[in-house]
């Protein structure tokens, strides 16, 4: 399958709001072709049917469950969306692509479909604490609401430190954030450890200042790591690392 939109100069962004441009070289949703629907389509069949009657369980870290969407989605052709047909992808274009994102953003913002509480977290933080660490947060949000976040899973009376991307004017992976953390902590980077689940803004980006990373890859889709992976919290007490 390969949509590809009428031939058309794309206008950036909202660039057409302060540039002059003629209502033809403005892409709106008129333009899209009918397989650029039947894609929209697809992805709201199988958020609809697959994803959203399942959040609870995700929320609960239902990793088998989570790997079975995974799948799905890879068979629907959703993962590899803009990779060309000859490689096996859906060889979709930039609008095609949209469309498809747009339909899991819906859904995403209803309910954070990515998101919950790690059931053995208190436990875990609790341990840690105990054993004499500080313990801090580097969270990338949109809206500054991290510490809320952590309240509201009952987690956040376990952190010395927050860090929260839209209040402080950096993100992960800019070390600027890291460097944040660990002087906010007080420690140097060789003293600490970093536990994330990103490959690269977590893992990488954490080793690249100097720290300890390790990552949390429930789903085993990272066996190419040069850092130490866990499958989950726990690991951390169990000495998996």
């Amino acid at each position: 399958m390969s949509a590809v939109a009428e031939d058309k100069k794309i206008v950036v962004g909202g660039s057409f709001l302060i540039e002059e441009r003629t209502p033809e070289e403005v892409f709106t949703p008129e333009d899209f072709t009918e397989e650029h629907r039947m894609i929209a389509d697809t992805a709201r069949q199988f958020m609809d049917n697959e994803v959203r009657p399942r959040i609870d369980d995700l929320e609960k870290k239902d990793w088998k469950l989570a790997r079975e969407l995974v799948q799905k989605g890879a068979e629907l052709g959703f993962i590899g969306a803009t990779v060309p047909e000859e490689y096996g992808g859906l060889g979709l274009d930039e609008s095609a692509c949209e469309s498809l994102v747009s339909v899991i953003d819906r859904a995403h913002a209803e309910r954070n479909i990515w998101c919950g509480p790690d059931a053995q977290a208190p436990r875990v933080l609790e341990e840690l604490g105990r054993e004499g660490l500080r313990l801090a947060v580097i969270s990338n949000t949109e809206d500054g609401r991290a510490r809320d976040a952590l309240e509201a899973a009952g987690l956040a009376s376990y952190f010395d430190v927050v860090i929260d991307s839209h209040l402080v004017g950096c993100k992960k992976p800019d070390p600027a954030i890291f460097r944040l953390a660990l002087e906010r902590l007080g420690v140097e980077a060789s003293e600490a450890a970093f536990v994330g689940d990103s490959y690269a803004l977590d893992a990488l980006a954490a080793r690249a200042v100097g720290m300890r990373a390790i990552l949390l890859d429930p789903l085993g889709l990272h066996p190419e790591s040069v850092c130490p992976r866990i499958e989950s919290l726990g690991d951390l007490l169990r000495g998996e690392v």
